[in-house]
C-alpha cells in the first residue's frame, strides 16, 4: 500500500520535473518501490491501488489526507495566526499540485462517481477558501476529472458556481492560472452532457452564464482571451439563450472589438489569430444580426477615424457573419441596403486595394446569399447605382469593378445584372470621354466575359441555363458593336498610344468572346465537335481571328507603327487572344497557317531585310497558337499539330532547296521544335502518360498508313481530316502518336541532311556525310542549324519511356542517323581490340565529322538501358577506344567539343571499366603520355579525350579498375610541354554538364564530387604546396588544375582545406594578374570569404591587393620563370576574362566592409578609394557599376 503522506512531502520538497512526474506516478500507482519505468507501464496496463484499493481502505480519501498539513486549518496554520506568521504558500501550491499531477497518471475509467464526488468538492472549495495557492491546482485537476468516465454532469454546474466563487480575486490571479480556469469552464461549457443538464437547470435564461460574464469581464491576456471567445461562441453557436442574454454576451466580447494585441506581448498568440477567434462570436447565432451589423456598419462609417487594418477586420468580420448567419431572410435581408450603401463608397472613393478587396468579397457574398427576390431588388440595387458611373470617366473603372463582383456571385446573379450592364457599356463606349475610358469600360466587358466562362463550366440549375439563354443575344452582338471597331484601331498604320492602348485592350475580349457556348439542357456536355456549339457564328469566329492575326502580321512585317512599349502589349496580348480564339474555334487554324507561310515565303524569297526576323517571329508564333493548348476535342489538336510541322517542314525544304540563307533554315528549324515542344506541353498538362511501348521498330509504314498526310508533297489544309477516324481519343494515346509523327519529321530532315559515300576518306568505306546542302560558306549557322535538328530528334526520343526507346531500338538511329537503308548496324559483339591494330574505327564518321552533333542530339537522350545495346554490338567500344587511342584531326573547335561530350555520354551510361579492352587502351594511353616529356600536341588531344571519358565514368565510378585514369589525371600537370595545357582542361572533369544531369537520364552518384575531390584535388593540392617539388611551372599547374575543379564544388566539400585552397588562390592571383586563370581563383577566393570569413581575414592586405590589381588598368607582367605562352594571348574571350576578373574582384572588395571590422581596413582605405573612383569611369557598365556601390561600402566605413 502506497504511503501517500511520504509521497506528498517527497514532492512538496522536491524541484527536479523528472522526480516530480516519477512521485505522481508512484502516487497513481501506490507502489513506491517500483522503478520509474516501470510506474509508466502500471499506469496504462496495470491496476492502481487508488481503483483497487478496499473499500474499508478508502484510498483516495487516505490520498486526498495527505496533503493535510498544508491545507487552511491545520494546527500549522492556526499557530501562524497566532504567531502573525505567513502562511507556506509554495508548499501548499506544490501539495495541491501533487494530487492534480497523480490525476493525469490514472486512466479515465479509474474513479467511482463517489469518488468524483470527493474530489470535486475537495478542490472545488479551494476557489473558495484558498485563492492564492489552491486555484490553479484545482482548475488543472477539475479539468482532469471532468474528463473522467464517471463524472456525473450534474456536478458541472456546481464546479461553475464554485469557480464564480473567486469574484473579484479572479482577475488578480496570474495569467497562467487563469487561462487554466478558462480551459476547465471551456471543458465543462463544450461537454455536451454538462450542456445538456445546464440548459435544463438554467432554461433560456443561462443564469450561469451571466456569473460568467461578471467573472471574467475585464480578461485582457491574449491566451485567456482565445480560451474565453471560444467559450462564447460556442455558447452563442450551441445553447438556446433567451434574446437579453445574448445581448449579454454580445455586449461582452463586442467591447474588444476591433481588437489588438500590444507588441510587448510574450504570448506567442498572433493578431490575426486573435482577430479570428473574436469574429468567430459575431458569427456565431444569427440572432445577433440586429445588433453586429449596425455595429460594424457603424464603425467603418467613421471615415478617416478608421486604419486600413481596422476596415479590412470589419469588413471581413461582416463577410463571416453573412457567410454563417442561418435564415438570410431574417437575418440578412433586413440590411441589405444599408450594407450596400455603406460598402460601395469604399469603392467608388477607395484608394486601397486591400480595403476594396475585402469590400468586393463582402458584397459578392450578399449575392451568394440572398435568393429569389431578394437577390433581385439587390441586384437591381447595384445595377441601377453603378450603371449612372459609367458614364464618368474617373468612376467608370469603380463601377466596374462594383457590378463584376456583384454579378459573379452566382449564375442567377449573372443571370440578373449582365444584359444591362452590357447594354450600358455599349451606350458609353459609343462616346467615350477619352482613351482612358474606353479602356476601362472594355476591361469591365473582358471581365464579364471571363466571367461567364468561369460560371458556364460549373454546375446550374435549369432556371439558370434558362436565364442564360435569355440574355445570349447581349453577347452575340458584341463584336459588331463593341469589338470590332475597337481592335481595328491596332490595324491602323499610324495608330497611336492610345489606339494601340485600346486596341490591346479590346483584344483580350475578343479572344474571351470566341470561346463563349451557349448553355441550355438541350446542349450536350460534350462540346467542341462543332463551331455550332459556340455563341458566335463560325464567320464571326473567323473574322476574329483573322483581324487578330492582321495586327500580328502587320508588327511583324514592318508595315505598322514603330516598336513601342505600347505595341510590343498590343503584340503580346493579340498573340495570346489568337491562341485562345483558336483553340476555341480549330476550323480558323488552317486559313492562319496558309497567311503564315504565304509571309514566309515572299519573305525569305524576296531577300528582304527582315526576313529572318519575320520567320523567328511567325513560325514560333503559329506554334504557339495552335499547338500549346489542346482543344476541348483532343482530335483537333493533333491535325493542327499535323497541318503545321508539315507546313514548316515543306517551307524549310524549300528554303534549302533555293539556297535561301541558312539563318532562314535554322528559324524554320527552330520553328518546327517549337510545335513539337508546345504540343507535348500541352498533352503532358492534360495528364498525358506514356508508360509502355505503343509502336515498335516499323512505325515508318504503320504511322504513313495511320496518317497518309505525312507523305503528300502539297500541303493540303484538309487532307488531316482523312485521319480523323483513326485518331485515337485519349490524350496519352495521342501523345504517343504525335511522338512518333514528330520522329517522322526528324527523320526526313535527317536524311534530307545527310548523304551516302561509298568509300569515306576517313576510314574507306561506306559512312555518311553531310550533303551537298551544307556548301554555303557560313559554317557556324550550318552547326547551329544541325543542332536544332539534333535537339529535336533528341528531345523526341528525351520524352519516351524507357520501354519505348528500346521497342523503337532509338539507339540505332545515334549510329545510322535514320539511313539505315545505307548504314547496316552489327548484329554481334566486338571488343573493340582491332581500333587498335588499325589505327581507326569504321565508326570514326559518327563522331569526328560535323554530323556528329545529330548523332550526339540522339545519344544524349538514350537511357542507360538503350546505350548499353550500342556495346552489345561493340560500336560504342570502338568509338571510346579511338577516341582516347588515336590523335585526331577536327573540321573544327566545335566538332572536337561535341566528339567528347560523345565520350562523355557513352563513359556515364554504361560500365565502360568493366570492358577490358577500353580499360587497356586508356591505361596504355595515359601511361604513355606520362613517361612522354616532350609531349605533343598528339599528346594533348588524346588526353584532353581521355579527360572527357573521365568526365562520364567518374559521375557513377566506385570502384578500383581506372588506376591508370586517375593517376593521368593526377599526374597531368606536371608534364613539362604539355602541363599547363591539361591543367586548364581538368576542369571539365569536374564542371557541370547539361549530359551529365538526372533531366538527361545521366548516372549521377550522390558523393561523385567528393569523391573526385578526394581522389584528384586532394593530391594535386598536396603537390601544388609541396616544398619538395622546386619547379615552380609545375606547382603553378598544379594550382591551376586545383582552383579550376574546386570553384564547381560546394564550399562544405573543401571546407577542412579552405585555408590551404585560400593560399594557392591568393599565389594564382597574383602571379597571374587578370584572365580566366585569375578569374577562377578570384571565384574561389570569394566563395571561401563568403562562408568562413575568418579564414580570410590574416590575408585581408593579400586580398585586398590582388582586388585592386585585377580593377586596375594598369598591365600585369608574367614572372620570368613563367613560360611566354603560358597565358593565351589576348583575345575577345581574355577580354572578357578581365572584363568577369574585374566585377569579382569588385564585388569581393565591396563586400569586405560589410564582413570585417574597419580597424583591418583602414590602412588599405585610401589606396583602396582611389582606384575604386578610376574604376567608376571603366568602359564596361557592370563594372562601373559595382565600383560605385564598392566605393559607398568603403566610404560609409569611416
Amino acid at each position: 500500500m502506497a504511503d501517500f503522506r511520504q509521497l506528498a512531502l517527497e514532492f512538496v520538497l522536491a524541484d527536479d520535473e523528472a522526480k516530480l512526474t516519477s512521485l505522481a506516478q508512484q502516487a497513481a500507482s501506490g507502489n513506491t518501490s517500483l522503478p520509474q519505468s516501470y510506474c509508466e507501464a502500471i499506469v496504462t496496463d496495470g491496476a492502481p491501488e487508488i481503483q483497487n484499493g478496499p473499500a474499508s481502505s478508502n484510498p483516495v480519501a487516505r490520498w486526498v489526507e495527505a496533503v493535510q498539513p498544508w491545507m487552511p486549518g491545520s494546527n500549522g496554520d492556526e499557530a501562524m495566526v497566532d504567531s502573525d506568521e505567513t502562511p507556506d504558500w509554495t508548499g501548499r501550491a506544490k501539495a495541491l499540485e501533487f494530487l492534480s499531477r497523480t490525476l493525469d497518471f490514472l486512466r479515465k475509467d479509474v474513479l467511482k462517481p463517489s469518488q468524483i464526488k470527493l474530489l470535486v468538492g475537495f478542490f472545488g472549495a479551494m476557489f473558495d477558501v484558498d485563492h492564492k495557492a489552491g486555484v490553479m491546482p484545482s482548475a488543472t485537476a477539475l479539468s482532469r476529472i471532468v474528463a473522467m468516465k464517471a463524472f456525473q454532469p450534474a456536478t458541472g454546474d456546481d464546479i461553475i458556481q464554485k469557480v464564480c466563487a473567486l469574484k473579484d480575486d479572479f482577475p488578480r490571479q496570474l495569467p497562467k492560472t487563469r487561462l487554466a480556469v478558462f480551459e476547465l469552464l471551456r471543458s465543462l461549457i463544450t461537454k455536451p452532457e454538462v450542456a445538456s443538464d445546464l440548459q435544463y437547470k438554467h432554461g433560456a435564461s443561462s443564469g450561469f452564464m451571466n456569473d460568467l460574464l461578471q467573472l471574467c469581464r475585464n480578461e485582457r491576456d491574449p491566451s485567456c482571451l482565445m480560451v474565453w471567445f471560444d467559450i462564447l461562441a460556442f455558447f452563442l453557436r450551441e445553447y438556446s439563450p433567451s434574446q437579453e442574454i445574448i445581448e449579454e454576451v454580445y455586449g461582452t466580447f463586442k467591447a474588444y472589438f476591433p481588437i489588438t494585441l500590444p507588441r510587448t506581448s510574450q504570448s506567442g498568440i498572433t493578431p490575426e489569430e486573435l482577430k479570428l477567434q473574436l469574429r468567430k462570436c459575431f458569427k456565431s447565432n444569427h440572432a445577433l444580426a440586429p445588433l453586429a451589423f449596425p455595429f460594424l456598419l457603424g464603425k467603418l462609417d467613421q471615415g478617416d477615424g478608421v486604419t486600413v487594418n481596422v476596415k479590412v477586420d470589419i469588413l471581413k468580420t461582416v463577410k463571416a457573419c453573412l457567410d454563417e448567419y442561418k435564415n438570410p431572410e431574417q437575418s440578412v435581408t433586413p440590411y441589405v441596403d444599408q450594407i450596400w450603401s455603406s460598402l460601395k463608397y469604399e469603392v467608388r472613393n477607395g484608394e486601397i486595394e486591400d480595403t476594396i478587396w475585402a469590400t468586393l468579397e463582402v458584397l459578392k457574398t450578399l449575392a451568394v446569399r440572398l435568393k429569389g427576390d431578394n437577390l433581385r431588388d439587390y441586384c437591381l440595387t447595384v445595377t441601377r447605382d453603378c450603371v449612372n458611373d459609367l458614364a464618368n470617366a474617373m468612376y467608370t473603372a469603380p463601377a466596374g469593378r462594383l457590378l463584376v463582383g456583384v454579378l459573379s456571385a452566382t449564375p442567377s446573379a449573372f443571370a440578373l445584372m449582365a444584359s444591362p450592364a452590357i447594354t450600358n457599356v455599349k451606350e458609353n463606349f459609343r462616346h467615350p470621354k477619352g482613351p482612358g475610358h474606353s479602356q476601362d469600360l472594355l476591361k469591365i466587358l473582358h471581365v464579364i466575359l471571363e466571367t461567364r466562362l468561369f460560371l458556364v463550366q460549373g454546375e446550374m440549375s435549369a432556371q439558370d441555363k434558362s436565364d442564360f439563354a435569355a440574355i445570349d443575344p447581349s453577347f452575340k452582338s458584341l463584336y459588331d458593336d463593341v469589338y470590332k471597331k475597337a481592335v481595328e484601331l491596332g490595324v491602323k498604320p499610324n495608330a497611336s498610344y492610345d489606339d494601340q492602348s485600346v486596341a490591346t485592350q479590346a483584344v483580350q475580349g475578343a479572344g474571351a468572346l470566341v470561346p463563349q457556348r451557349p448553355v441550355s439542357p438541350a446542349v450536350s456536355s460534350d462540346i467542341g465537335e462543332s463551331s455550332s456549339q459556340l455563341l458566335l457564328t463560325g464567320d464571326k469566329c473567323l473574322d476574329i481571328c483573322d483581324l487578330l492575326f492582321t495586327i500580328i502580321s502587320q508588327s511583324t512585317t514592318g508595315d505598322g507603327p514603330a516598336h513601342t512599349k505600347a505595341s510590343d502589349d498590343l503584340f503580346n496580348e493579340t498573340t495570346k487572344a489568337l491562341q485562345r480564339a483558336v483553340t476555341a474555334y480549330p476550323a480558323a487554324y488552317s486559313s492562319l497557317v496558309q497567311k503564315v507561310m504565304g509571309i514566309i515565303r515572299s519573305s525569305w524569297a524576296g531577300q528582304s531585310t527582315p526576313a529572318v526576323s519575320v520567320v523567328q517571329t511567325l513560325g514560333p508564333l503559329i506554334a504557339f497558337v495552335g499547338c500549346s493548348e489542346l482543344p476541348s476535342s483532343p482530335r483537333k489538336g493533333l491535325d493542327q499539330f499535323l497541318l503545321v510541322i508539315r507546313a514548316l517542314y515543306m517551307e524549310l525544304v524549300c528554303a534549302i532547296g533555293s539556297k535561301a540563307d541558312v539563318k532562314i533554315w535554322c528559324a524554320l528549324a527552330a520553328s518546327i521544335q517549337a510545335s513539337v515542344r508546345c504540343f507535348n506541353d500541352a498533352c503532358t498538362k492534360q495528364g498525358a502518360v506514356l508508360d509502355r511501348a505503343l509502336w515498335d521498330a516499323s512505325w515508318q509504314s504503320t504511322i504513313t498508313t495511320k496518317y497518309p498526310i505525312l507523305e503528300k508533297d502539297t500541303l493540303d489544309t484538309g487532307a488531316s481530316e482523312a485521319s480523323k477516324e483513326t485518331v485515337p481519343s485519349s490524350v496519352s494515346e495521342i501523345h504517343g502518336d504525335f511522338l512518333i509523327i514528330s520522329l517522322y519529321v526528324a527523320r526526313l530532315l535527317y536524311r534530307k541532311a545527310t548523304k551516302t559515300v561509298d568509300n569515306h576518306s576517313r576510314i574507306g568505306k561506306t559512312a555518311l556525310d553531310l550533303s551537298d546542302d551544307f556548301s554555303t560558306g557560313d559554317k557556324p549557322f550550318e552547326s547551329q542549324y544541325l543542332h536544332l535538328l539534333g535537339t529535336l530528334a533528341g528531345f523526341v526520343f528525351h520524352e519516351m519511356s524507357e520501354a519505348e526507346q528500346l521497342s523503337l531500338q532509338a539507339q540505332h538511329y545515334a549510329l545510322h542517323l535514320f539511313r539505315d537503308d545505307s548504314i547496316t548496324i552489327p548484329q554481334g559483339g566486338s571488343t573493340g581490340t582491332e581500333v587498335a591494330a588499325e589505327n581507326s574505327s569504321s565508326w570514326d564518321w559518327v563522331a569526328l565529322e560535323r554530323l556528329n552533333i545529330l548523332s550526339f542530339g540522339i545519344l544524349g537522350a538514350l537511357r542507360p538501358a538503350a546505350v548499353a545495346q550500342l556495346f552489345e554490338v561493340g560500336v560504342a567500344q570502338e568509338l571510346l577506344i579511338s577516341g582516347a587511342s588515336i590523335s585526331h584531326s577536327y573540321p573544327d573547335p566545335a566538332t572536337a567539343s561535341v566528339s567528347r561530350s560523345i565520350l562523355t555520354i557513352l563513359a556515364n551510361k554504361h560500365k565502360i571499366e568493366t570492358i577490358p579492352s577500353v580499360m587497356a587502351a586508356i591505361d596504355e594511353q595515359s601511361d604513355a603520355i606520362l613517361k612522354n616529356p616532350q609531349s605533343q600536341s598528339s599528346d594533348l588531344e588524346k588526353a584532353t579525350s581521355i579527360f572527357a571519358v573521365a568526365a562520364g565514368l567518374l559521375r557513377r565510378y566506385s570502384g578500383k579498375q581506372a588506376q591508370g585514369l586517375l593517376q593521368l589525371l593526377r599526374e597531368s600537370p606536371s608534364l613539362p610541354a604539355i602541363g599547363h595545357h591539361l591543367a586548364r582542361r581538368l576542369e571539365m572533369v569536374v564542371a557541370p554538364q547539361k549530359t551529365l544531369t538526372k533531366e538527361s537520364f545521366a548516372i549521377v552518384k550522390p558523393l561523385s564530387v567528393q569523391k573526385m575531390y578526394v581522389e584528384l584535388v586532394k593530391p594535386m593540392m598536396s603537390k601544388a604546396t609541396s616544398r619538395g617539388i622546386e619547379d615552380r611551372v609545375v606547382k603553378t599547374n598544379f594550382s591551376i588544375a586545383v582552383l579550376l575543379m574546386v570553384r564547381h564544388m560546394n564550399f562544405s566539400i573543401f571546407e577542412e582545406d579552405a585555408e590551404q585552397v585560400l593560399r594557392i588562390a591568393i599565389t594564382v592571383s597574383q602571379s597571374l594578374g587578370t584572365g580566366a586563370d585569375a578569374r577562377a581563383a578570384l571565384d574561389v577566393l570569394r566563395n571561401i570569404i563568403l562562408e568562413a570569413p575568418d579564414k580570410g581575414e590574416p590575408h585581408l592586405g593579400s586580398i585586398i591587393g590582388i582586388c585592386v590589381n585585377a580593377v586596375s588598368r594598369k598591365p600585369h607582367a608574367l614572372p620570368d620563370w613563367l613560360p611566354q605562352d603560358y597565358c593565351s594571348p589576348a583575345s575577345a574571350a581574355d577580354t572578357e576574362s578581365q572584363a568577369a576578373s574585374g566585377k569579382l574582384a569588385l564585388e569581393i572588395v565591396g563586400g569586405l566592409p560589410r564582413m570585417y571590422e574597419s580597424r583591418h581596413l583602414l590602412p588599405q582605405a585610401k589606396k583602396v578609394e582611389r582606384e575604386l573612383t578610376l574604376a567608376c569611369g571603366n568602359a564596361v557598365r557592370d563594372l562601373r557599376r559595382s565600383a560605385r556601390v564598392a566605393r559607398a561600402a568603403w566610404r560609409d566605413m569611416r
